[in-house]
This record gives C-alpha cells, sequence and structure tokens, in this order.
C-alpha cells in the first residue's frame, strides 16, 4: 500500500505529532528499527562491524534537576557548560547510523554500551557482529556480554587493565 504524502502533513502540528510519538523510547525504537531494515534492504548491506562511540554537545541552557543538559567530565574542555551525551552506532565502513541514544550529561561512557549493542541486535536482528570502539567498551562486563552473545570485539584495553610493558611487546 502507497502512501501519499502532502505539504499539509508537514504543518507544525502535524510535525509536533509525530515528535511527541517518537519521543516514547518504544515507538522510536520500533521507527528506528525498520528504518534499519528499509536501508539495508534498499542498499543491499550486510552488517558485519558496527562501531560505537560517544560525544558530548555543550550548550549555554540552564541545567535543571531532571534536564538532559548537566554538568559533567567535558570532552570540549569546557567544565563550565552544562552538556548532553549522545551514544550512537554506525555500520563500519559506511558511517551508516543504526541506532543513537541522547542521555544526560553527567553519565559515564561506560555503561551506554551494553544497552546500544541490545538495540543494534533488536534493530539488525543478527548475531556475529564485530563491535569495535575505544577503550571505554573495553570494560570486562562489556566484553563479557559481547562474547556471551556471539558477537565479537575490538578496542584497545584501558591502562588500569593492561601493563604498559605488556602493551609494548
Amino acid at each position: 500500500m502507497e502512501t501519499s504524502v502532502r505539504a499539509l502533513d508537514f504543518s507544525d502540528d502535524r510535525l509536533a505529532g509525530v515528535l511527541d510519538y517518537l519521543a516514547k523510547d518504544e515507538e522510536w525504537e520500533r521507527f528506528e528499527g525498520e528504518l534499519n531494515g528499509h536501508v539495508m534492504g534498499v542498499y543491499d548491506l550486510e552488517a558485519e562491524r558496527v562501531r560505537i562511540d560517544t560525544t558530548t554537545a555543550k550548550s549555554y541552557v540552564n541545567v535543571t534537576e531532571d534536564g538532559l543538559f548537566q554538568f559533567g567530565h567535558s570532552k570540549d574542555h569546557r567544565p563550565d557548560l552544562p552538556q548532553l551525551k549522545i551514544s550512537q552506532s554506525v555500520l563500519d565502513p559506511l558511517g551508516i547510523p543504526v541506532t543513537t541514544t541522547v542521555v544526560s550529561g553527567n553519565c559515564a561512557d561506560d555503561p551506554l554500551y551494553i544497552p546500544e549493542i541490545k538495540r543494534v541486535r533488536a534493530s539488525l536482528g543478527t548475531p556475529g557482529f564485530l563491535y569495535i570502539g575505544d577503550s571505554k567498551m573495553g570494560s570486562v562486563a562489556t566484553r563479557a556480554y559481547i562474547a556471551h552473545t556471539g558477537d565479537y570485539y575490538l578496542c584497545p584495553l584501558s591502562a588500569t587493565q593492561i601493563q604498559q610493558s605488556e602493551r609494548e611487546q
């Protein structure tokens, strides 16, 4: 069944309704999964490698107790500004986004990887991915989860996980 799109469908009221609908996590994840399925099919893509990383976005907004913008470790070297954190997974090497999660700016990176990996699996549906990430993905819990679910990982270990002398060998 084909759906036609009219100029009226892009009115402020309609767009506000769509944003309200997609603001619900379960609806967004369903949309994200369907979109990924279409993109994979249209471009005949095979997902083998997924890169996951986090970044921050700073702002001059006021901090509210339950808001996304909070003070946290600033990757932009601006601890005076509140920020939010964005976690994203993309297909490697194309860089096509698979999942995107926005969380409070005072959240640590480490606990964001497993939920992002779960969303990738739910969205793309097949095991056997190679997840590529930075040393924050190298926590024992994250690596154990990836291995336990039939996937693979590639990431550097942090200085607390492996001695410098061992790294040089």
